[in-house]
């Protein structure tokens, strides 16, 4: 394996992590924003006091305000999510890009020892 080969060898190695890492947090933002659909539709139906979870204690919430919370985490969570899906989209991209340069790399070793 030649120096370029190498070089671009663990340059695809890296991306497949870095690709690996995002998807790994694009799935924990997924369950994340699962659960704050549960809560609100668990809201939608829920009558009575509203207790809101602040590490290790319950406190006695509004209804109302425990909504819009969930409605801007919701939303934050949405939009990391497209950041994530933009992200995904280039490296994998990338990575074709740079699996084809591989390949070809190989080609020409191969072709250069014959």
């Amino acid at each position: 394996m030649t120096i370029e080969q190498n070089d671009i060898s663990l340059q695809y190695q890296q991306m497949q992590q870095q690709l690996q890492m995002l998807m790994m947090q694009k799935e924990q933002y997924r369950m994340q924003l699962a659960e704050i659909t549960k809560a609100e539709n668990e809201l939608k139906t829920a009558k009575g006091d509203i207790f809101k979870a602040a590490g290790m204690v319950l406190i006695k919430s509004d209804k109302e305000l425990v909504k819009e919370d969930l409605a801007t985490q919701k939303e934050t969570i949405e939009l990391r999510m497209k950041s994530f899906e933009k992200q995904e989209s280039l490296l994998k991209t990338r990575l074709t890009e740079v699996q084809a340069k591989l390949m070809e790399s190989f080609k020409g070793k191969g072709q250069a020892a014959q």
